[in-house]
């Protein structure tokens, strides 16, 4: 069958089976003569338990263990239920909360500091509330910006210019080189030494970046609150 075929077969859209072809997840024959996708009833099968799957809540990164043989559907499901019922938990403190606080008047009335408390406290006797996930948001938007078509360190200078970021690959490149080449050869002029230093001089670039990064993103946060 074709893939709108498989499509409504499974329940899934044409662009959902694309995407986990992509993704490894399965991988249909295809016709000698028109190079057409051909689906047959066991990539229907696969499909299904991919829906089923996700359904769960697994993601498509666990899923792809799965079939690779990696990990076993019952480490998997364990491992789902012990995330599903911590999130379960702290959605269940955030709903209580939610519920306490609506009874209060406007927010400019509220009591914040006697709220806090009661929140911390409750977290100190094991009640679980939302996350408070800035910093890592901000590092995730951060690496998505910073990966290597503009390298992390230099990001900031060469992020919208292809050519600079194909000259910061080369230096990179150039720099990694030398010190692979300083150990390879016994030290040489440079030594292991230099490796550490290279190192850690990369890592204070990338973590005067990402400073700098939120100080824009935080003030841009409170210029949007304007």
């Amino acid at each position: 069958m074709k893939i709108g075929e498989a499509a409504k077969a499974t329940g899934l859209t044409v662009s959902n089976i694309r995407f986990y072809e992509k993704k490894g997840l399965l991988c249909p024959k295809r016709r000698e003569e028109s190079q057409y996708r051909e689906y047959g009833p066991e990539d229907v099968r696969r499909l299904k338990e991919i829906l089923l799957l996700r359904k769960a809540g697994l993601s498509v990164e666990r899923i792809f263990l799965l079939y690779q043989g990696q990990a076993e559907l019952s480490g998997l499901i364990r491992r789902q239920e012990e995330e599903l019922a911590e999130q379960m938990e702290m959605l269940a403190g955030s709903l209580r909360l939610c519920r306490r606080l609506e009874q209060e008047g406007a927010l400019e009335e509220l009591d914040v500091d006697r709220w806090l408390s009661c929140v911390q406290e409750e977290e100190e006797q094991g009640e679980k509330f939302a996350e408070v996930e800035e910093l890592l948001e901000d590092l995730a938007e951060f690496s998505g910006l910073a990966s290597f078509r503009g390298d992390p360190w230099m990001g900031r200078f060469f992020r919208n210019r292809w050519t600079a970021r194909t000259l910061a690959f080369l230096i990179l490149l150039s720099l990694l080189a030398v010190a692979v080449s300083s150990i390879v050869s016994g030290g040489g002029v440079l030594g292991p030494a230099a490796v550490v230093v290279f190192w850690l001089l990369y890592l204070a670039g990338f973590g005067m970046d990402f400073f700098w990064f939120r100080k824009r993103r935080n003030r841009k946060r409170e210029e949007d609150e304007v």
